[in-house]
């Protein structure tokens, strides 16, 4: 049953994860520098979320690439291996405010624009993922230029209609801390509330942020469907989480069956819009700090935790009168999951690759929070 006191508790619980894969560790005697911080903007026509970090043109954010790749190589240095040296900027900060600019040299790759994310007006691609076989990514090499740990606070935005107030989200190169408006509410990289392991991916040695599932849940019920382990990546441009096929039909039965039970008589279907499935009659759906009023969705995580999807990461507005379940069915065998950017939106990322440890805080729309609440104010 649909429950505000107990979502705004399940809401709270964050995961993270540990992980035994060969990433690169950097050394506790080489740290000391300041982390870098810059905006990060949804582009509403491509659901990609950039940063401005090259001359203050965006790159797109990639947790599934682990390098930078430039469209243009005019203003870098070609190295003799094929890469390039590019200078990148953002600010150094205290994790409260942007404090002073800061440039850094990076090493990147050249690709053709055709073979770049369309749209969003980026010049490139900043890598965030980590690889057994190259130390290139951009949190990687901004801990090995600033002398800050090898991870990443990031907080990706809901609203791309701009780039301004509610639709600049955070990240922080470094890690943080990383304090909200107001900033008494505490250091919000350290709120999280336990760990999980991280694995390598499906692939030998592929690049990314990969998690285990036992499984998912509708309304605290167990979903039928595959037994064992299930691989379940991130990512930040895949838009919509999308399921195996084999995973995606027993869940899609299981919220069907929820939404029409009695816990939930607003839920109308209506006509489905592409690329959902499942649509509703917005109008009709009560709505609080957590979004729409609907079925509770619980990945269920490797040593008991659960990744909760409520409402606000669930329905997808795609008119004035219809919000549609924000899940797909993935084309492809594997991962069994991946977890797109609307469903992390409004949650604090904490990806660090020292550690071996993902962490997730809560949904901030629940404590009157968003990824838009950091201070971009430059600090006096």
């Amino acid at each position: 049953m649909w429950n505000l006191n107990k979502a705004l508790v399940t809401s709270l619980l964050c995961i993270s994860a540990l992980s035994s894969s060969p990433w690169p560790c950097t050394a506790a005697g080489q740290l000391g520098g300041k982390p870098l911080v810059t905006a990060v903007t949804k582009d509403a026509s491509t659901s990609l979320y950039t940063a401005p970090l090259k001359d203050g043109h965006p790159l797109v954010l990639d947790l599934t690439s682990p390098v930078i790749s430039l469209a243009t190589c005019a203003s870098s240095s070609k190295n003799n291996n094929g890469t390039l040296t590019a200078t990148l900027s953002a600010n150094a900060t205290d994790g409260q405010n942007p404090l002073f600019p800061v440039s850094f040299s990076a090493v990147a790759t050249c690709a053709p624009s055709s073979k770049l994310p369309a749209g969003a007006g980026a010049v490139g691609v900043a890598g965030l993922a980590p690889s057994s076989s190259s130390q290139q990514s951009l949190p990687a090499q901004v801990a090995r230029t600033q002398k800050v740990a090898d991870k990443v606070a990031l907080c990706l935005p809901s609203d791309g209609r701009s780039t301004s107030g509610d639709s600049v989200g955070v990240a922080i190169f470094g890690g943080g801390p990383l304090f909200f408006v107001p900033p008494d509410r505490g250091d919000f990289t350290t709120m999280l509330a336990g760990t999980a392991p991280l694995h390598a991916g499906a692939g030998a040695g592929a690049p990314g942020y990969y998690v285990s599932s036992t499984g998912i849940a509708v309304e605290q019920a167990r979903v039928g469907g595959p037994r064992g382990a299930l691989v379940v990546a991130l990512s930040s441009t895949v838009p919509y989480t999308a399921l195996r096929p084999d995973v995606y039909a027993p869940f899609v039965k299981a919220f069907d069956a929820a939404a029409a039970g009695p816990n939930f008589p607003w839920m109308s279907r209506v006509a489905a819009v592409a690329p959902f499935d499942r649509c509703y009659d917005s109008t009709k759906l009560p709505q609080s700090l957590l979004g729409y009023a609907v079925p509770q969705i619980d990945v269920m995580l490797e040593g008991g935790q659960n990744f909760t999807v409520l409402g606000g990461n669930s329905m997808v507005q795609v008119n004035a009168n219809t919000a549609c379940l924000g899940f797909v069915q993935a084309p492809g065998q594997a991962p069994a999951a991946v977890i797109g950017g609307f469903q992390l939106e409004n949650h604090l990322l904490l990806l660090d690759v020292d550690k071996k440890q993902l962490g997730f805080t809560t949904f901030l729309n629940a404590i009157g929070l968003s990824c838009s609440s950091f201070n971009f104010t430059l600090a006096s």
